[in-house]
């Protein structure tokens, strides 16, 4: 009799920003690969993005910018993931302030129990500090020189149609990279966000958007942007009623003399 007492409730488990758009690309049945190519992001940047492993990737300008253009990707609403991804952050941060602090505390107890430094120690730790620091500074030259720089267009999408003679195209790359589009050099602040306002022609307009570094490797997205003046478009959908309407008076004349048939006979 005391079994029935007790009531079973359900508890529900919070997604991670990770894991929701890891569950919505299984949806859609795209595997990382093709978000990777599709997104022009490396697919160890999405792969730690879906396991929330933050320290993996680079700083939270970037994330940010990956997962606003991951969620339009896969049909989900950017700013409420960004918003999310910041409470995460929020709450890690916390965290990790409460782990520093107990480490302090341990760092304090086990100093005052251990080993005493010696000059010898000491030399063999600055060696070893300045192997690896100019060993580092080595490895990062070379790595920057060899690789193109990172470009990542958040608007507008690609393959447009639209009705406005403005533009605005925004996005963000890495730091002292130039920005430039259709040959032309824009603003691009201290933390490697831009966004400019062009002007379009009517037709097709082709964008092309550069990011190029110290080392003039130039990374290339391109946008084909359709524009059509509203009058344009008035023009074609009158004209389309019109043919319609022709359709449907050359089908009733037809209908008309099909059954017109003049009977003689007794």
């Amino acid at each position: 009799m005391l079994l029935n007492k007790f009531k079973t409730k359900k508890v529900e488990t919070i997604l991670t920003v990770g894991e929701c758009l890891r569950r919505k690309r299984e949806e859609l049945n795209i595997s990382l690969k093709d978000a990777s190519e599709k997104l022009k992001i490396k697919i160890c940047y999405l792969e730690n993005l879906e396991i929330n492993n933050h320290q993996e990737l680079p700083p939270d300008v970037y994330v940010k910018g990956f997962i606003k253009g991951y969620a339009q990707f896969v049909g989900l609403d950017s700013e409420k993931m960004i918003e999310m991804y910041n409470r995460e952050r929020k709450i890690e941060s916390k965290i990790k302030k409460k782990s520093q602090k107990k480490q302090i505390c341990r760092n304090k107890f086990a100093a005052q129990n251990f080993v005493v430094v010696t000059p010898k120690i000491v030399t063999v730790f600055f060696s070893l500090l300045i192997l690896f620091t100019v060993g580092y500074y080595l490895w990062y030259q070379v790595s920057s020189f060899n690789s193109t720089p990172y470009l990542f267009v958040s608007s507008p999408a690609k393959d447009q149609i639209i009705n406005d003679s403005n533009i605005i195209i925004e996005g963000e790359t890495e730091k002292e990279t130039t920005i430039k589009i259709n040959g032309q050099s824009i603003f691009v602040d201290p933390d490697g966000y831009f966004k400019e306002n062009i002007m379009l022609q009517p037709g097709e307009n082709v964008l092309i958007i550069e990011a190029v570094n110290k080392s003039s490797k130039v990374t290339k997205e391109v946008r084909n942007i359709i524009y059509k003046k509203k009058s344009e478009s008035i023009y074609i959908d009158i004209k389309n009623e019109e043919d319609k309407d022709n359709a449907a008076s050359e089908i009733n004349l037809d209908e008309e003399a099909e059954y017109d048939v003049e009977v003689i006979g007794p």
